[in-house]
């Protein structure tokens, strides 16, 4: 099913096969010249079960295109990612926070980009929604007219031929701005609402939708939708989603941030 999008095109999301057992992380907020934390990350993917990874965005805490591909940290979660697709496949869904990661990057690294997420499909036809969640916001609407500038064909044509110099002060200015627009928000404006959720698992009939953005885990059932399920931010206490053939469950990915 179609619906409006950041642009305010419609559109209708791609479908991924969601069979599993796969391995669903989010907000990760790898700086991409920390090659120490990318590096224990990158070592985390190597001892997952399955080759099976999607990432519901955040992946790196700012991105400005490809010249970021070549700071020390991202090549290691780019060889990281290379070495999983080619045994099996990776998904990452851009956030609020790496909307530039596109094509270029799904070049180097085998991993497949999903600018406004995917709706995942399973046995049975079960049929369930991924998005980052920041599009959930719906009560931000100064957030939601920048993201739309932000996900708009311009920018997202601009933005990685922008010299790194240019551009990280940009990402640099655009962050102090958004963190300080954050602390002066009330906690219900810029929280995900309910009603927003439910309206975009129905419009594209789905009976789950998993989220990320607001670094808080959640599974409840939202009255006459959805499950809904929200992951911690990565290196919090249910901040992996297991889905295999028994369905889809919280837990923990033992990630340590520090040794």
């Amino acid at each position: 099913m179609a619906e409006a999008s950041a642009s305010g095109r419609l559109q209708s999301l791609p479908e991924v096969d969601l069979t599993g057992p796969l391995s669903v992380i989010a907000d990760l907020h790898l700086d991409p010249f920390d090659e120490a934390r990318c590096g224990r990350f990158a070592d985390w993917t190597e001892g997952l079960p399955e080759p099976h990874l999607v990432v519901m965005g955040d992946l790196f805490d700012a991105w400005v295109g490809p010249a970021h591909e070549r700071a020390p940290g991202s090549r290691r979660v780019i060889a990281a990612f290379r070495s999983l697709a080619d045994r099996g496949r990776v998904l990452v869904l851009q956030g609020n926070r790496d909307f530039l990661l596109g094509a270029t990057f799904e070049e180097q690294s085998g991993a497949r980009v999903l600018p406004e997420g995917c709706v995942g499909t399973r046995p049975g036809g079960e049929r369930v929604l991924l998005v980052h969640g920041d599009e959930l916001c719906t009560k931000d609407l100064a957030y939601q007219r920048l993201r739309r500038v932000t996900h708009s064909r311009l920018v997202q044509w601009l933005g990685p031929r922008v010299p790194l110099a240019i551009s990280g002060r940009i990402a640099r200015r655009m962050r102090r701005v958004s963190e300080r627009a954050i602390a002066m928000k009330l906690p219900e404006e810029k929280a995900i609402q309910a009603d927003a959720a439910r309206a975009r698992a129905a419009a594209h009939d789905c009976a789950t939708l998993v989220c990320g953005h607001v670094h808080e885990a959640r599974d409840e059932a939202l009255d006459g939708g959805p499950r809904w399920l929200i992951l911690d931010a990565f290196g919090g206490r249910r901040d992996l989603l297991r889905v295999d053939a028994t369905g889809l469950e919280l837990t923990s990915s033992g990630f340590r941030a520090h040794d």
